[in-house]
């Protein structure tokens, strides 16, 4: 099975829509068709779905910022999933566990990448197949253009790597 990842529903809506689909709870199933012979489905992140923990989740003591605890960098960022998404959340964990391989079509940015590989290492997927989605442009033409270039995930790593420095 292919999972798409979108960064927001809207987008995930303009994804699926030169396709046939239909609407699920949390993502849409495209069904057959020439780009996707064995179907597809395209599931959304709601911007950050996945957040770095805040300090005192770490430390209790950093909750309350003082010179003599600052710097405060913990010995390995951890992430969470944000309380009001969870939901989503879950959805997007099912999908991506079931995948054979994973098309991230978030935006085509650092950012972009940070949102769908954060997803993809916090449902346990790192090790999939994954394929990367690379237009700015939502028109038929160029979603149907988008999915038969797709480029291989390992040409765009280094976005999540600077994303993850910058955050």
């Amino acid at each position: 099975m292919i999972v798409i990842l979108a960064e927001k529903p809207d987008q995930a809506r303009k994804l699926a829509s030169p396709f046939p689909h239909t609407k699920g709870n949390g993502f849409l199933s495209i069904q057959s068709c020439k780009e996707f012979p064995n179907g597809a489905t395209v599931t959304w992140a709601i911007g950050h779905l996945v957040e770095l923990k805040e300090p005192e989740e770490y430390r209790p003591e950093w909750k309350k910022w003082d010179l003599v605890t600052l710097p405060i960098i913990p010995g390995q960022f951890e992430y969470k999933v944000s309380k009001d998404k969870a939901k989503q959340f879950q959805t997007v964990k099912k999908l991506l566990k079931e995948a054979d391989e994973i098309i991230i079509a978030t935006d085509p940015a650092r950012e972009g990448e940070n949102i769908a590989r954060l997803l993809i290492l916090m449902a346990g997927c790192s090790k999939k197949r994954i394929k990367r989605f690379w237009t700015s442009s939502l028109t038929e033409n160029a979603i149907r253009k988008g999915f038969a270039e797709l480029k291989d995930g390992k040409e765009t790593i280094h976005l999540f790597h600077e994303a993850q420095a910058r955050q």
